[in-house]
């Protein structure tokens, strides 16, 4: 649907000591890729979210040291590599900003990759990203979607800035950042998710996988951690919300609300990147 889409693939924290295992890639400390599926016979290689040190495929038995080089096989497992920013996220086919927030992200200097959540949804991922822009959701009362988050949250006093290609929402406690198109980002002082989402099909909206990230400081107090954590219980919200919207995702050419200016962002960015056709 995108060609050469920007991902954001872990904090280089994960890779320190040991490669992360990501859904597609496993990355290592030298922040090269190697091909998650076996090439035998494209069994998964590790489950996500694991540290590894040397990778095996359990079908076969087949190894391969951490830098994809074939220890009882002929198959190679290097397939590129990612580039590590100031912010010291890994990414691909990203520019990172001159912005604070990437300053915010280069200050924490002590945070360890902690576990993953994942999950799958039959909906449309289009619309999932835009609920992600858009704060006028974000409401009390019976039936709301996020009652829970709008009794902490004042929307009057959020801030809204955006870039090429990213949004970033600022609140009292940190800010929610939105790289286009799979990736959202939340931070708090010592606190750091990544989640993004992993579409079921290249040129299909309906259908995704997710999975999010953690990482913390290890003097964050386990009482921060589990409330930090809350937002994997928002996005189950948003999941729930977005199932039950009708047809395919279009985009919001004009705001009603200034809680709306980033959907109308994102908007336009889909209709630019967007492959003809699909």
């Amino acid at each position: 649907m995108f060609n050469k889409a920007p991902q954001i693939l872990a904090h280089k924290s994960a890779v320190s000591n040991s490669s992360l295992v990501l859904p597609n890639y496993i990355i290592n400390k030298e922040y090269s890729l190697l091909h998650r599926y076996c090439p035998h016979r494209m069994f998964p290689l590790h489950n996500i979210g694991e540290q590894v040190q040397d990778v095996m495929c359990n079908f076969h038995g087949f190894k391969w040291d951490y830098k994809g080089i074939p220890l009882n096989n002929t198959n190679k497992l290097h397939c590129g590599s990612a580039t590590v920013g100031k912010s010291g996220l890994l990414f691909k086919n990203f520019n990172e900003p001159e912005h604070w927030w990437v300053q915010d992200l280069a200050n924490e200097q002590s945070l360890n990759y902690s576990h993953v959540k994942q999950g799958s949804s039959h909906g449309s991922w289009l619309w999932m990203m835009e609920i992600q822009s858009d704060l006028l959701h974000i409401r009390d009362g019976d039936g709301a979607i996020h009652p829970q988050l709008a009794s902490s949250t004042n929307l009057t006093d959020i801030g809204m800035e955006e870039g090429n290609g990213w949004i970033i929402q600022t609140c009292s406690t940190g800010w929610w950042l939105f790289i286009y198109p799979y990736t959202f980002i939340e931070y708090s002082p010592g606190c750091l998710s990544i989640n993004y989402t992993i579409p079921k099909q290249k040129d299909s909206e309906f259908g995704f996988d997710w999975v999010t990230q953690f990482y913390y400081d290890p003097k964050v107090s386990q009482a921060k951690r589990a409330e930090f954590e809350t937002l994997e219980d928002v996005f189950l919200e948003d999941v729930n919300a977005i199932e039950k919207q009708k047809g395919k995702w279009f985009p919001l050419v004009k705001s009603s609300n200034r809680l709306e200016d980033h959907c109308v962002h994102w908007g336009n960015w889909v209709k630019e990147h967007k492959h003809v056709g699909t």
